[in-house]
């Protein structure tokens, strides 16, 4: 069983696959792809949303394993912004590309995922893994996603 876990950004989407190895939990691509970089050339949310599915679907289709998919949203605020509503319609093409793959998909918050954003880095790095290159909250956010995925 492998869980793809995704956190979408307005500039980039950071994601990790884990299969549960008789209750070892491994990050498949932890010296590989993890970082979606929105291409520069791309300026508007319509060719963003485009590219991600793309970008998806390419994931997917080099990952046939994949039965599961859990995307962290951002945490509920009182106020919107700009970004957050980028974040929401990149999060909607995660749950279009779950749905046209058949593929079971869940939106998690940290409270779901058992940490919390000052806690998720260190978190990830102890139940799964710790990527060498462009480590953060959101690649972590992925990493405890897909932890969650791969332990049920």
């Amino acid at each position: 069983m492998q869980t793809l876990g995704i956190r979408t950004a307005p500039k980039q989407i950071r994601y990790a696959i884990t299969h549960n190895d008789n209750g070892t939990v491994r990050m498949l691509n932890l010296e590989n792809e993890h970082l979606l970089k929105i291409p520069a050339n791309i300026d508007n949310i319509p060719e963003t949303l485009n590219w991600l599915e793309s970008e998806l679907e390419r994931i997917i289709r080099q990952n046939q394993e994949i039965n599961q998919i859990n995307l962290k949203v951002n945490e509920y605020a009182r106020s919107e912004s700009g970004s957050s509503r980028v974040a929401s319609y990149l999060d909607a093409i995660v749950l279009l590309v779950a749905s046209k793959n058949s593929i079971p998909v869940a939106t998690k918050l940290y409270s779901q995922l058992g940490t919390k954003r000052k806690d998720v880095k260190n978190h990830a790095e102890h139940r799964v893994a710790k990527t060498e290159t462009h480590w953060n909250e959101q690649i972590a956010d992925a990493i405890i996603a897909a932890w969650v995925g791969s332990k049920s």
